[in-house]
């Protein structure tokens, strides 16, 4: 899996659009009082929220663009649009459009790395409503609106032992949903459905078996339920069990289905992803105790997060060990979910941690770069090798 962009520093623009509203209506007036989180007697009907049968949703994402940014969080995305984020097209060959797999039919180049990167800089244009980066991401929106194949089927097609790798389009779906949010185009709807569709047509046996898209399933868990929410297609929550049962098991009490930093900070959500179907508290239990047991013995890096450099490995657990910068960033819209699942502010307090600690350390201020590990001993930071074990 190619590693040059996978650092995805836009996503960051995501998560300070991802204000959290709460499922609450208005009422009569009550008096005030202090509650663990909010109820849900009462459910929301300004926005979309979870449809039944899935739970209700203690807090809801705003769609992007529907709140403008002022003061320093303005700036902290001026700051992103001035740097590597809205540059990144003119300076990476994997952004190159000549011959790009999602703009070109056998396209060589960019399959993970443009949804990576457009993951936040499209969130960061409608933010800031700027013209030239709207038109930008309408490019490569289209280019996956122009992919489309009959069956359903979107995007590159990369195909492992005869099976069809889907990763990359996990987080082009992403993209097209905060699109919609942004436009209400219908054609992410069609794309969306039509694409599901072709999904249940897969067979077990040849669904989400690569390690990457194995490991990540919930990102494909949590596009069918934004779609549900907004159609109501039945035939969606069969597919959620189904990318559910091929889907990494993250519930083993003392394990992982792999160590790699980012695949724990990114789908440690998605057993509590998937009790929003199911109700059973034993898969929500599975979430928090993935985040628990991974603190327990590499929670060495201060500001939340745990020293895994690549991979947690067993006797590596002193400070010298860091944490990519995607995994600061998965980890924080992870924070972000969970707290809309389940309202419990130990997860907006632990994104908080991580986005004002971790997360300003493995970036310069102007945002023009950036370090790919981030260590709490970490004295020099250029371009030499300085490894000394």
């Amino acid at each position: 899996m190619p590693l040059n962009l996978k650092n995805n520093l836009a996503v960051v623009s995501i998560l300070l659009a991802s204000f959290a509203y709460p499922v609450l209506a208005s009422a009569a007036p009550e008096q005030v009082r202090v509650v663990d989180r909010p109820e849900l007697k009462t459910l929301n009907s300004n926005y979309v929220s979870f449809r039944a049968p899935l739970l209700p949703q203690s807090f809801i994402k705003l769609p992007v663009g529907s709140i403008q940014p002022e003061g320093w969080v303005r700036k902290y995305l001026e700051l992103q649009q001035d740097g590597l984020t809205g540059h990144l097209g003119e300076i990476s060959a994997w952004l190159e459009k000549k011959n790009n797999a999602w703009l070109t039919t056998g396209g060589d180049h960019g399959w993970e790395e443009v949804p990576y990167w457009l993951k936040g800089y499209g969130n960061l244009a409608y933010m800031l409503n700027d013209p030239k980066m709207i038109a930008e991401t309408k490019v490569w929106i289209e280019g996956a609106f122009a992919s489309r194949q009959p069956d359903g089927y979107f995007g590159p097609i990369n195909e492992r032992d005869g099976r069809r790798e889907l990763w990359a389009q996990m987080i082009m779906l992403w993209c097209l949903q905060s699109y919609y949010e942004y436009s209400h185009d219908q054609r992410v709807i069609d794309l969306m459905t039509n694409y599901f569709k072709w999904q249940m047509t897969v067979p077990d046996n040849q669904l989400l078996k690569d390690y990457w898209e194995n490991s990540r399933g919930g990102d494909n868990l949590i596009s069918i339920y934004w779609l549900y929410n907004r159609t109501g297609d039945s035939f969606l929550l069969k597919l959620a069990e189904k990318i559910h049962r091929n889907t990494a098991n993250w519930t083993q009490p003392t394990s992982l289905p792999n160590w790699h930093n980012v695949n724990i900070a990114q789908c440690f959500r998605e057993p509590a992803t998937y009790y929003m179907q199911t109700g059973d508290s034993a898969l929500l239990k599975a979430s928090y105790n993935v985040h628990h047991l991974i603190r327990r013995t590499f929670g060495q890096v201060p500001g939340g997060m745990f020293g895994a450099d690549e991979n947690a490995r067993l006797g590596y657990i002193d400070p010298r060990q860091g944490v990519e910068t995607c995994g600061l960033v998965e980890q924080m819209a992870s924070d972000e979910l969970m707290l809309c699942m389940t309202g419990d502010p130990l997860w907006a307090e632990h994104c908080e941690e991580v986005a004002f600690n971790s997360y300003p350390a493995a970036v310069m201020p102007d945002f023009k770069a950036l370090r790919y590990i981030t260590c709490p001993n970490h004295t020099i930071s250029d371009s030499e090798n300085h490894h000394r074990y």
